[in-house]
């Protein structure tokens, strides 16, 4: 792999490459729909690919230091995920008018029941020279009839695909509002038909500065590793309106519990 790594990122960047990419796509309003169905499934492989690709040198390069995360691991922790719109670029960078089920990235959704079209999600690069995470992401809600607005974050399978009952999970982030209000937390374990939900308020630190966070200690739930298929937390906030959140980071750390 190591031999063949040079001649793959020179055609990777190849500029004829992209410029038959940049050509076909300009193209697409006047191709035939048969056309289209032979090329969208391979641009949207491309896609997807390339989008990865792209999520996973910002995780690398975008950290206080190169190569590092900067997640505050606790002790013994055997996995620790930095959510997605606090780690990578989102496209586009800002979002009026966020209708529920808007996407933020990969595994990340907003959601909400709100018949108002009066909130606004907007990522932009920190500019903390302390911060851990390179991105901050600001939800601005204003007229507010609904009754939940959450975002929902989907723990990636390395993670979220191998829980146990020996398992304590640790949401923690940082976060300023315009005025307060409550925020719960809410794991969600998918086993077969069966949701297994678990709820927590998240609590301040010891000092202002300090990260929020909420745990989920497995041990206590009926967990079945043989049917789990996924789980995902939602980031839940109570009566949003005329509020502005400034969510600085988001990440989720999983330790053993200890032996009783």
């Amino acid at each position: 792999m190591a031999d063949k790594l040079p001649g793959l990122m020179e055609a990777l960047r190849s500029r004829r490459a992209l410029g038959l990419w940049q050509k076909t796509a300009a193209k697409g309003g006047n191709m035939s729909s048969d056309q289209l169905a032979d090329l969208a499934p391979v641009a949207r492989q491309v896609a997807r690919h390339a989008q990865g690709l792209a999520e996973a040198a910002d995780r690398r390069l975008l950290g206080p230091r190169l190569g590092q995360d900067g997640i505050a691991r606790p002790p013994q922790c055997d996995w620790a995920w930095r959510a997605t719109p606090w780690a990578t670029a989102m496209h586009p960078t800002a979002i009026a008018g966020a209708e529920g089920g808007t996407q933020l990235g990969e595994g990340i959704r907003l959601f909400h029941d709100c018949p108002l079209s009066e909130i606004t999600l907007r990522q932009s690069r920190t500019t903390d020279p302390q911060a851990k995470a390179p991105f901050v992401l600001t939800l601005d809600a204003l007229g507010f009839q609904g009754s939940f607005l959450s975002l929902a974050m989907d723990l990636p399978p390395e993670g979220g695909g191998t829980l146990q009952r020996s398992h304590i999970v640790i949401l923690s982030t940082h976060l300023r509002m315009e005025r307060q209000a409550e925020i719960f937390a809410r794991l969600n374990i998918r086993q077969g038909p069966n949701v297994e939900q678990l709820v927590s308020e998240l609590l301040p630190g010891e000092r202002p500065d300090s990260p929020v966070s909420a745990e989920f200690d497995l041990g206590f739930h009926d967990i079945k590793p043989a049917k789990l298929e996924n789980a995902w937390i939602d980031l839940i906030f109570e009566k949003p309106a005329m509020n502005m959140v400034r969510i600085e980071d988001v990440t989720v750390t999983r330790r053993p519990r200890a032996d009783i």
